[in-house]
């Protein structure tokens, strides 16, 4: 057997450098697992939610008259007594999420579970639980007003704004996707995770492959409804000048952000995944590219809809010139040969049949960049084409019927022609896919975002949506119970991408300070445990700072 330079434990360099290589394998060449099974997995969290409302409708939602009971005077406008009138609205409320929704997030996401059987078992016991728990009125009509009263001014102005708000089974499904990719990120690292939920290297399904696309397509989805008929607060504008503005303050920021990530991820020497999207791309490139172009669009739709074409799908439209070209590439012009085993340098002797000989001689950097980045940089085009079928499916789902502003306790929901639309585009999406897989022979591979993966992450989320959105409109019976309900979910939704920076963070202190590769399943589910205390109290800080104006106690008591 020969010697490598991994193999001198005395020297730090290649201890380092061992240890660099061993975290690479352990996190690439995977084929993934089923469909069935990554669907099986996400069932923890409309099951979840029926565990959660039992236990939240049967024992109470938050003692509002906590600090009264105990006589605790509270500086009104202290951090600390702000936070505690904040905790003792909330806290049993969260604590509920994080047992209910949380956690077994988290346990399906590891190999304490035997295959197939072991989730299904955990979602069996939980609806049992959840069947096991008898229906009860968990708090007396005059705490109920009391906790109105303390709503009343926050109720009014989402009611006059609600058209600014996405609905709250959106709000759900948004922060759950943000959960489950925080649990993934660390997890990932720990051999308690099993490998076959890893991104694929070529083809497949992999657990992780959907982290990237759920987010575009969230994003798809509130585009779409902020830009609903029903929201006239901001006029898209249809100035060039201003578009391009807005376009670099929205994606500057992401920008900025993927540079800091490639100049921390080489500067430390950080584990990659070079087949996800390359040496030196990274998802917030990606994401910048596309929210930028989506702005742009919204803009040159606004120029449209002054014209005929108001009633033409235009998103769908695009979509379809962006993705049907580019497949054909993909399938038929050596576009998935390129992407799979493509050499990482610009060289006539690898692409002189396919890039012309001056590119290679006269722009050989941006050359290299494209070809060492390119399912990155490929990859965009599909993420555009997801985020824009997103927005079609949003326009024609997920828009609301009617707003109105003359009763508190009314609300506005999908009506039951709208989840049946919801449904049907669910079992369409899958019938696409299927037709793409099986029927037109184009695999399923999240490394060039083709067809078949765009229509597997669609299929996947429209289906989930429609889970959750069951499972909220019958176990709530008002809009603002609905979005009090969940205060975890709620912060998490509502600071997204500073909850996701924080896990990020986290992830990379984490594998700096454990030997992740070598950490006991016990311990491991104990790091875990806490980095995600660590991250929702994050987010529950922010949001406890946030609303200091509105559960703020009053000075009588």
């Amino acid at each position: 057997m020969t010697t490598s330079q991994y193999d001198d434990p005395n020297d730090a360099d290649a201890s380092s450098s061992r240890k660099y290589h061993d975290k690479e394998l352990f996190v690439t060449g995977h084929s993934g697992t089923t469909i069935l099974e990554i669907l099986l997995l996400c069932l923890v969290i409309p099951v979840g939610l029926v565990l959660y409302h039992k236990l939240h409708g049967r024992y109470g939602y938050g003692d509002t008259n906590y600090f009264r009971r105990r006589h605790v005077k509270i500086e009104a406008g202290s951090t600390v007594g702000r936070l505690q009138w904040w905790w003792a609205m909330k806290g049993r409320k969260i604590i509920l999420e994080f047992v209910t929704l949380v956690m077994p997030m988290l346990i399906v996401q590891t190999s304490l579970l035997p295959y197939i059987i072991g989730p299904l078992g955990l979602l069996a016991g939980m609806l049992t639980l959840a069947l096991s728990i008898p229906s009860g009125a968990n708090h007396d009509k005059q705490q109920q007003q009391q906790e109105q009263q303390q709503l009343d001014h926050r109720q009014i102005e989402e009611k006059k704004n609600h058209h600014r708000h996405r609905p709250a089974f959106l709000s759900i499904h948004r922060a759950c996707v943000y959960l489950l990719t925080t649990i993934a990120i660390l997890a990932v690292d720990f051999p308690i995770f099993p490998r076959r939920y890893c991104k694929t290297e070529v083809s497949g399904y992999g657990w992780m492959d959907l982290g990237a696309a759920s987010f575009i397509i969230i994003a798809g989805w509130t585009s779409a409804l902020s830009t609903s008929p029903t929201n006239t607060s901001r006029a898209t504008t249809t100035n060039i000048g201003r578009l391009a503005r807005k376009a670099i303050m929205k994606c500057g920021p992401l920008l900025l952000i993927g540079l800091i990530r490639l100049a921390t991820n080489k500067g430390l020497e950080y584990q990659e995944h070079v087949s996800e999207y390359g040496v030196h791309w990274n998802f917030f490139f990606t994401l910048c590219l596309v929210e930028g172009s989506a702005v742009v669009w919204k803009g040159l739709k606004a120029q449209f809809s002054r014209t005929t074409t108001r009633q033409l799908p235009l998103d769908f439209m695009l979509a379809m010139f962006i993705m049907v070209p580019y497949q054909i590439f993909l399938s038929y012009y050596g576009g998935q040969e390129f992407i799979e085993d493509g050499s990482r340098r610009c060289n006539a002797e690898s692409y002189g049949n396919i890039i012309p000989a001056w590119v290679i001689s006269k722009h050989s950097f941006l050359c290299n960049i494209f070809v060492a980045n390119r399912e990155g940089i490929l990859g965009v085009l599909g993420y555009m084409s997801l985020c824009l079928f997103s927005e079609a499916i949003a326009r024609r789902c997920l828009l609301p019927i009617h707003v109105s502003f003359d009763h508190s306790d009314e609300r506005t929901l999908l009506s039951n022609h709208q989840q049946y639309r919801l449904s049907f585009t669910s079992v369409s999406l899958w019938i696409v896919h299927l037709i793409l897989t099986a029927g037109l022979n184009i695999p399923t591979s999240r490394r060039s975002t083709n067809a078949s993966f765009i229509l597997w992450a669609l299929s996947h989320n429209v289906s989930l949506l429609s889970l959750i959105y069951t499972v909220t409109a019958r176990t709530t019976t008002t809009e603002n119970e609905m979005n009090q309900a969940h205060p975890l979910l709620e912060a998490i939704n509502r600071y997204g991408l500073a909850v996701f920076l924080s896990s990020n963070i986290l992830t990379g202190l984490i594998n700096l300070t454990f030997d992740t590769l070598h950490t006991p399943d016990g311990r491991a589910v104990i790091i875990l445990t806490v980095y995600l205390m660590l991250v929702c109290g994050f987010a529950i800080l922010l949001d406890a700072e946030r609303n200091e104006d509105v559960d703020k106690p009053s000075k009588a008591g």
